[in-house]
């Protein structure tokens, strides 16, 4: 026999049989508001490229510095002569002039040859390390093989190399700015023209920043 099916009846069994039912977890629907992105991501890689282009700009000064002084051929030879002017000039410090009347004038020949080898192989190292770390992405993205290999050994020796020749070209400008006489970093009024800071001690500083920075870029999780 056919009948005819009862609407009320079956409102009470679907409520009977969804209160019986197990707990079941939906999935919860995804945001409709896109996600927020971070800006902060591209701040290192930022950072990467100033520190890069300060390498750049350092090591090509001091590239220059000793390229100049390899192509005058006698600086050594020159180097005593000249730091016996300054001693005798009296505006150096007392105890740097101590340290270059009884170490450097009697070593002249033999420092002059550190000082310009010195500053010609730490200038084309830094210059290296800015180009290898500015190249980085592209050969991440495009070398494979035995190219990203060497790449990669080439990066870590010049990370090592790097600190070591921006600590040597500090102690450099360091040294140039004493020979200058300390002069003054800040504000002289009755100076018009040549109130800028002095450029063995600006290069000191930025070694300092090189090294902060690659000692940083070391740590894990960077």
């Amino acid at each position: 026999m056919i009948t005819q099916p009862n609407p009320q009846i079956e409102d009470r069994l679907a409520i009977v049989d969804v209160q019986h039912k197990p707990y079941i977890h939906l999935p919860q629907q995804p945001h409709l508001r896109p996600a927020r992105q971070d800006t902060r991501a591209t701040s290192p890689r930022t950072l990467n490229i100033a520190f890069a282009g300060l390498q750049l700009l350092v090591g090509y000064e001091w590239l220059l510095a000793g390229g100049d002084k390899l192509l005058l051929g006698n600086f050594p030879a020159q180097l005593g002569e000249l730091l016996n002017t300054l001693v005798s000039s009296g505006h150096l410090v007392g105890f740097f002039t101590a340290i270059l009347q009884g170490l450097v004038v009697p070593n002249a020949t033999l420092i002059g040859y550190l000082i310009e080898w010195g500053e010609t192989l730490a200038g084309l190292g830094l210059l290296t390390a800015g180009l290898v770390a500015l190249l980085r992405p592209l050969a991440r993205r495009f070398l494979g093989g035995m190219g990203a290999t060497l790449f990669a050994h080439g990066d870590r020796l010049l990370a090592r190399l790097a600190p070591l020749a921006a600590i040597g070209v500090g102690l450099l400008g360091l040294s140039y700015f004493f020979l200058d006489g300390l002069p003054a970093p800040w504000f002289v009024p009755n100076i018009a023209f040549g109130g800028s800071i002095d450029t063995g001690l600006f290069f000191t500083a930025a070694s300092v920043v090189l090294v902060m920075s690659q000692c940083l870029q070391q740590q894990p999780g960077r």
